[in-house]
């Protein structure tokens, strides 16, 4: 699996509504003993850690987003939205010597962005075994989304 290809499946599983559905996307693209360190929460070490963290994360939106307006984008499987929320790559995916970074940009239902880049490491069948999530800072800016 190359990084692209487990990025694509991560962001499906932070859309997927079914809890056993996103825990089962998750461990497609993470290792069982996954690691998932983020400044604002405690590291997290399991795939269910990182599947709960994810629905905690924007499942507030759930409760008031039809299923439908759930879609990919289609440009390029960069990003995905709903209504009310949405993710984009905005950076190339850069991988070396077994570790990949990218930058993201999340737009929040209040209309506020959280950007940040994520700093993984890859196990040896592709999938991830450490997450590090960084937020954007005036130190250490993310690009803009695009406009659409």
């Amino acid at each position: 699996m190359t990084p692209e290809e487990c990025l694509v499946i991560y962001g499906e599983a932070w859309f997927e509504r079914d809890p056993a559905r996103r825990a089962e996307g998750v461990r497609r693209c993470c290792r069982e003993g996954i690691e998932c360190m983020r400044p604002t929460l405690d590291r997290m070490e399991s795939v269910g850690g990182v599947s709960d963290m994810s629905s905690q994360r924007i499942g507030s939106t759930w409760a008031t987003t039809p299923a439908d307006a759930l879609q990919p984008r289609r440009e390029g499987r960069r990003g995905r939205s709903g209504r009310r929320v949405s993710v984009e790559v905005v950076t190339p995916i850069e991988y070396f010597h077994g570790f990949f970074r990218y930058s993201f940009v999340w737009k929040l239902p209040d209309g506020s962005l959280g950007p940040g880049t994520d700093f993984c490491e890859v196990a040896d069948d592709g999938r991830m075994r450490l997450i590090t999530v960084w937020p954007g800072s005036d130190d250490f800016p993310v690009p803009s989304p695009r406009e659409h």
